[in-house]
């Protein structure tokens, strides 16, 4: 390779990677655009608890959800703001006034644990481990090696992930 090829090639290489944080720091700020808040109070229904929302709407609630993301539980009456995905499903919940705390890792996925619930990515400050909310987090379609974000609620726990843009 020429001595004038690379003198070309390495400023480009070097804003390129310059560009890299800033890069993944916009697509975590772009993550929360496919979420929706949702104003609810929690009825009873079925012996169980459920989220009501303003246009009649009802969701299922996990009782035991609220303290794997440290909230307090959830009492019939009690009024929620929820958040749903891109698929409308719930991935967060707390009470009315409260905002979540949640964090975004964006790094390559190395592997998620199919008998362990947990996903390990490689950021650049190492290998780290994050234990999944929920089995069902969408991982099918994002092989191994490809750059994800994912969120993380007060708990530290992966509610959702997504390809890093």
């Amino acid at each position: 390779m020429s001595i004038h090829l690379i003198r070309k090639c390495v400023p480009l290489l070097m804003a390129g990677l310059i560009a890299i944080p800033f890069v993944a720091e916009a697509a975590t700020e772009g993550q929360q655009e496919s979420h929706k808040l949702m104003p609810g109070v929690v009825v009873k229904k079925d012996n169980a608890l459920a989220i009501k929302t303003t246009d009649g709407t009802t969701y299922q609630v996990n009782e035991n959800a609220s303290r794997r993301h440290g909230h307090e539980p959830f009492k019939e009456g009690d009024e929620v703001t929820m958040i749903l995905d891109e698929n409308n499903t719930v991935i967060d919940l707390h009470h009315k006034g409260e905002e979540g705390k949640h964090t975004f890792v964006t790094g390559k996925l190395v592997h998620v644990g199919q008998m362990e619930k947990q996903i390990k990515l490689k950021t650049s400050d190492g290998e780290k481990v994050f234990p999944l909310a929920k089995q069902e987090i969408k991982t099918k379609g994002i092989d191994e090696g490809t750059q994800v974000t994912v969120e993380l609620n007060e708990a530290g726990s992966v509610i959702d992930l997504h390809r890093a843009k």
